[in-house]
């Protein structure tokens, strides 16, 4: 039977894509779109306030090329390799050459939407600081189209090469950064070639020098592994996925954090929910994460009412997208053999969420009493202790109980 890579693609791709739809079935749900919503909305008024504020001397240009950058230069290769096709499919190898155009077409189509949203959202701010035209917005789209596809073409590529992780992601970043500047900055009619032609020429260059070299099939697989454990630990928080492999870390420099915990018996699930915290990367990276977005907004997004919006936001979402780590020792046999009841199990978690969500209201609340004056802060620190209260003693509760029910 000959073989067929078009097909074996196709089949993968179409696997691939009901098991991600399957699990962002969980992850967008009623609950999390209505506060994305808001978010939105809220973001998008406040945003529009800002633009009317802008004069000649901010630096729209820069802000964008790091916007961009980061949004293009950032390319992951969808192979859909799995561990045992380096025994398999090695021996198809030149076979494989149409199954490859194919993943690399197909990740540059699942990535375009991240800096067409980008530049959308910047052009209000690059019209109102440099003058120019929304006409302009096709034709910086078309460029932004071919650098990332000349980042999709410059990364597959230099997987076949030495130092892929270091050197070629720094060349990358630094020739598209230079290109997106070029194009913003500048007369369209002349920086549109220029473009265009660095990026044929560095093509024709790149296509040249790994003429022969053959796939690095481990390296592949190791690398589509991680792209999947991202996705899997970011559904995770959502629901239970049974294939996730956990990463986690010592932080040995956050042991005095246990200290604060009573030694007693029905103190022991409260131990293991915050060595579980600060040792799962998930868990730890999840809330440093929102906690550090939200605080950008908060310090940047000016206003009382936005403070109080943005606050409960990300109070929520941190707090909701916790809520399945009740369920995160369900399959450890050993946690049975302790002789405590699990009700102490389900409010040690409870007391933990709390801790977390007072942590990001008392953060968030300083924000506002730097913005707004003690008075205004200490109401916004106020509502943002009662939601709190109302969410850990209320809604996560009821929660836990529909769980395990």
């Amino acid at each position: 039977m000959k073989f067929d890579a078009v097909d074996l693609f196709k089949k993968r791709f179409g696997s691939y894509m009901e098991e991600v739809s399957r699990y962002m079935r969980y992850m967008l749900n009623d609950h999390l779109l209505f506060v994305l919503i808001i978010g939105v909305g809220a973001f998008v008024y406040s945003y529009s306030g800002w633009v009317k504020t802008l004069t000649p001397v901010f630096p729209a240009i820069p802000l964008m090329v790091i916007l961009l950058t980061a949004a293009i230069a950032v390319t992951t290769i969808n192979t859909l390799l799995k561990r045992p096709d380096a025994v398999y499919l090695i021996v198809q190898e030149k076979g494989m050459d149409q199954y490859f155009k194919k993943a690399n077409m197909a990740s540059f189509w699942m990535q375009i939407y991240i800096f067409i949203l980008v530049l959308a959202a910047c052009m209000p701010m690059y019209a109102a600081v440099t003058g120019f035209s929304f006409s302009r917005f096709f034709p910086l789209l078309l460029v932004m189209l071919l650098i990332k596809l000349w980042n999709v073409y410059f990364q597959w590529e230099t997987m076949k090469l030495e130092n892929t992780d270091t050197t070629w992601l720094f060349t990358r970043v630094i020739v598209s950064a230079a290109l997106i500047y070029l194009v913003l900055a500048f007369n369209l009619t002349w920086s549109i070639p220029v473009a265009l032609v660095v990026l044929l020429a560095s093509y024709v260059w790149m296509k040249r020098k790994t003429v022969g070299l053959t796939i690095k099939w481990e390296y592949l697989i190791d690398k589509e592994e991680a792209r999947m454990n991202r996705f899997y630990r970011l559904a995770n928080l959502f629901t239970d996925v049974p294939h996730l492999k956990g990463t986690v870390r010592r932080r040995a420099y956050l042991d005095f954090l246990y200290r604060l915990i009573p030694y007693a018996k029905e103190k022991s699930f409260a131990y293991l929910w915050s060595r579980t915290f600060v040792r799962t990367n998930e868990f730890m990276g999840l809330y440093v994460r929102l906690t550090v977005i939200a605080f950008l907004l908060l310090v940047f997004v000016q206003g009382f009412y936005l403070n109080i919006i943005f606050s409960l936001l990300f109070i929520y979402l941190t707090g909701f997208q916790f809520i399945p780590m009740l369920r995160h020792f369900d399959g450890q046999v050993m946690l049975k053999l302790y002789p405590i009841d699990d009700h102490f199990r389900r409010r040690s978690f409870i007391h933990f969420l709390r801790i977390l969500l007072v942590a990001q209201a008392l953060l968030f609340g300083i924000v506002g009493i730097a913005q707004n004056g003690s008075i205004g802060g200490v109401i916004i620190l106020g509502i943002n202790l009662a939601f709190v209260a109302v969410f850990t003693f209320v809604y996560v509760p009821y929660r836990v109980k529909k769980i395990y029910a």
